[in-house]
């Protein structure tokens, strides 16, 4: 589904399509069944009294402040969560940044143009395709991992208050690029970010699809790194990594860029047609 207005048209059909892929279409049944999960996620997110879950466990602060570690737990419990002719794995993970304050860290994150530079290690190419105002976005990027997949996302900004933001991205476009092997249907993320006196919490949730076969290779291929977990883990320290690095500037969000259409939202859990 697009979400550009239609003043971008002629930059969509503009813009070169690799050879070799296609797009990945979803059955109807897998379709709904994944959107009544993130309905269900959503709601589960909502309802939190904590903002973070380090705001109500002293032991996983510890660990973040003290520890200067990356903690992942799952979201939903056990990984993966079947539906029909998918598996969907559900990550949070958390990380405290030192030294950094809270309007470098969603400068640096509102550069979509240059996250190839920011997370090297998940990420080849981005670029920002629109913006509406200061607070949506939509942008594609060319994953590494766990094959090679352009991905096209909007993103939804908001300030809590000042010294909290919180951002969701939903996934729009998932395209293989070469053989389709499954392994990424969907990708939508929820952050949190939040500004202590001595550096800011981040806190991610990632909802992921594969597709049943993709997800067994997935599993075996989980050594090398391809798995949601740990491309959570290279986002939160390439993240940490690049807030930190020393003289590295961010530019604020371009503009002159076309303007999105509406924000994007998964249509819920709708009662699927002939039950």
């Amino acid at each position: 589904m697009r979400i550009f207005s239609a003043g971008v048209l002629s930059t969509i059909f503009s813009l070169a399509i690799a050879p070799g892929v296609r797009a990945q279409q979803l059955k109807p049944g897998t379709l709904h069944d994944f959107e009544c999960y993130v309905q269900a996620a959503e709601q589960r997110m909502s309802a939190r009294q904590a903002f973070l879950l380090a705001d109500s466990n002293s032991a996983l602060d510890a660990k973040l402040v003290n520890g200067r570690r990356i903690e992942t737990v799952e979201g939903n419990g056990s990984n993966p969560h079947k539906v029909a002719g998918g598996l969907i794995f559900d990550w949070i993970g958390s990380v405290f940044i030192a030294g950094v304050k809270l309007d470098r860290t969603v400068r640096m994150l509102q550069d979509y143009d240059h996250r190839a530079q920011y997370f090297s290690e998940t990420i080849s190419a981005s670029k920002l395709l629109c913006r509406r105002g200061d607070n949506q976005f939509h942008y594609s990027m060319r994953l590494k991992e766990p094959a090679v997949i352009d991905v096209e996302s909007d993103v939804i900004w908001e300030q809590v208050d000042p010294h909290r933001w919180r951002c969701r991205s939903y996934s729009t476009e998932v395209q293989a690029v070469g053989k389709d092997k499954g392994y990424l249907r969907r990708l939508y993320s929820y952050w949190r970010f939040s500004e202590a006196e001595s550096g800011v919490y981040v806190e991610g949730e990632t909802i992921t699809m594969s597709d049943q076969f993709g997800s067994l290779m997935r599993g075996l291929g989980s050594m090398m790194g391809i798995n949601p977990e740990k491309s959570l883990r290279h986002s939160l320290d390439s993240m940490r990594e690049t807030l930190q690095k020393p003289g590295q500037q961010f530019p604020s969000p371009p503009t002159g860029r076309p303007e999105c259409g509406e924000p994007y939202h998964p249509e819920g859990c709708a009662v699927q047609s002939g039950h």
